[in-house]
């Protein structure tokens, strides 16, 4: 079945897992052994998994072991992504004080910049990889121009974000490997952290992050998160968008004739191809999902690339419309 093919990890089902994933939406909440978790695929089911915090916590998250919270592992991993609430919401909270709407529009003339000079240095050049060339060192300059880290040590934390995005939404993830990364990532931010600890205003995320008295070990999880989040995810977005406008030129010459329809197509591409495929829960009590039961302490893989692409939730699934209303109302990405 593809449905194994998938949990297996096959190069072949992993490259287009679409076909697995209408599987799994038409058999409901299924145990999967390979993944070790029950995968939910149905966009009513994620809806009801995420919504109710209190049967379904974030703490597993990441697809590791459980993490107990006095743990030396808890102290390491990205710490928005693995809280529920009422922590989650005081940690957004920092997030919408770090990312304010007049502070991001003061840096819309440097990525702009950042993103014509990109595209400017192919001039004579007959071929472009799009994802070396762009997708890639954008987003890693933009987020650390906005974070206030050195420039200089860009090209580390891309390596780093790379590494920790390598453990997040796996069931094979080794605790010690996070706990390595996070290591490098604290020594590697330290000098910053400590500059904008003495700063006496917040011009950036860092210095807001310091003003919030986080101590040094949750300061440094969350730069890494951000980073992660405002690099990684993007990279790969970026990358999938242009997979979709290299394929269907009508839409690039409707979107050039339209740039209004730019919003609506950004979030038809996160629909139809989600830069994260799902996350892992963790069941805190005996329950059900779809009418399965789940039991208490069970692992639920909510596969948001799945929920996006139900017929179920979504008028035809598998097409980009640029007509369609609500767009931006998908499960998740």
């Amino acid at each position: 079945m593809l449905i194994d093919a998938a949990a297996r990890l096959e190069p072949e089902a992993l490259r287009c897992p679409f076909p697995a994933y209408a599987e799994l939406r038409e058999a409901g909440v299924t145990w999967v052994a390979p993944a070790n978790a029950y995968l939910v695929t149905r966009a009513e089911d994620v809806d009801t998994v995420l919504r109710d915090t209190e049967a379904f916590s974030s703490r597993n998250a990441i697809g590791a072991p459980p993490i107990p919270a006095d743990s030396e592992l808890a102290r390491h991993v990205p710490f928005l992504l693995l809280s529920d609430e009422p922590e989650h919401a005081q940690r957004r909270k920092l997030v919408q004080r770090a990312f304010t709407p007049s502070r991001l529009n003061k840096f819309e003339p440097r990525i702009r910049e950042l993103s014509t000079g990109l595209v400017e240095s192919w001039r004579g050049r007959t071929e472009v990889e799009f994802m070396a060339d762009f997708a890639v060192p954008l987003p890693i300059t933009v987020i650390t121009t906005v974070l206030g880290l050195p420039v200089e040590e860009t090209a580390e934390l891309r390596r780093l974000s790379e590494e920790l995005a390598g453990t997040v939404g796996h069931a094979g993830t080794d605790p010690a490997e996070i706990i390595r990364i996070a290591t490098e990532f604290g020594a590697l931010l330290a000098p910053s952290l400590d500059a904008a600890a003495t700063a006496e205003s917040e011009d950036t995320v860092l210095q807001t992050i310091a003003a919030a008295g986080l101590d040094r070990q949750d300061a440094t999880r969350f730069v890494m998160e951000l980073l992660l989040a405002g690099n990684i995810t993007t990279t790969d977005h970026l990358g999938n968008s242009m997979v979709l406008l290299a394929g269907d030129p009508e839409l690039a010459d409707r979107l050039r004739a339209e740039p209004a329809r730019l919003a609506t197509f950004i979030e038809e591409s996160l629909r139809l191809e989600s830069p994260i495929q799902g996350l892992f829960r963790m069941a805190t009590r005996d329950t059900e999902v779809g009418g399965t039961p789940i039991p208490a302490g069970s692992r639920l893989q909510v596969m948001y690339a799945a929920a996006n692409r139900d017929p179920g939730f979504v008028d035809r699934p598998d097409d980009l419309d640029l007509d369609r209303a609500r767009a931006s109302s998908h499960p998740g990405c």
